[in-house]
């Protein structure tokens, strides 16, 4: 069997994207799956949308309040949810005296609207290319 070549990336040569005011993220991909790295800033606007992807959310410094559907969940350091496909959510700032908070959100299956933001990658491997770009795949981000 060949061997293949593994680069090893660091969160800090992520090129940085700015997808609204208040957020500042880098986006990851594997063959199946897009995990973003996401400052959420207390100027952050909150942004209800639905996707068809199913996204687990985590916070992993500071709090948000997240809402989900009718549901609302005051998320702190280490706590997560499972958002389901095409339901609405949305996070609200941290409040100024949190600071920024660090989330991590996973989606499934690979996004195809995250893939020209990890064209950085060079570690393909023939399996991550996902179906043709379509002008539906490129919103709810």
């Amino acid at each position: 069997m060949p061997e293949t070549s593994v680069p090893v990336y660091n969160l800090d040569e992520i090129p940085v994207l700015n997808p609204r005011d208040g957020v500042v993220q880098r986006v990851f991909r594997g063959s199946s799956v897009c995990v973003s790295f996401a400052e959420l800033h207390p100027d952050m606007k909150p942004s209800p949308h639905s996707h068809p992807w199913e996204q687990i959310f985590m916070i992993m410094k500071g709090r948000v309040k997240l809402h989900v559907g009718d549901q609302v969940f005051d998320m702190r350091e280490g706590s997560f949810v499972r958002i389901p496909p095409n339901v609405v959510h949305y996070s609200e700032p941290p409040l100024p005296e949190d600071g920024v908070a660090l989330n991590l959100d996973i989606f499934s299956p690979l996004r195809p609207d995250f893939f020209p933001l990890t064209a950085y990658q060079t570690d393909d491997f023939g399996t991550s290319t996902p179906a043709e770009l379509s002008p539906d795949a490129t919103q709810g981000r």
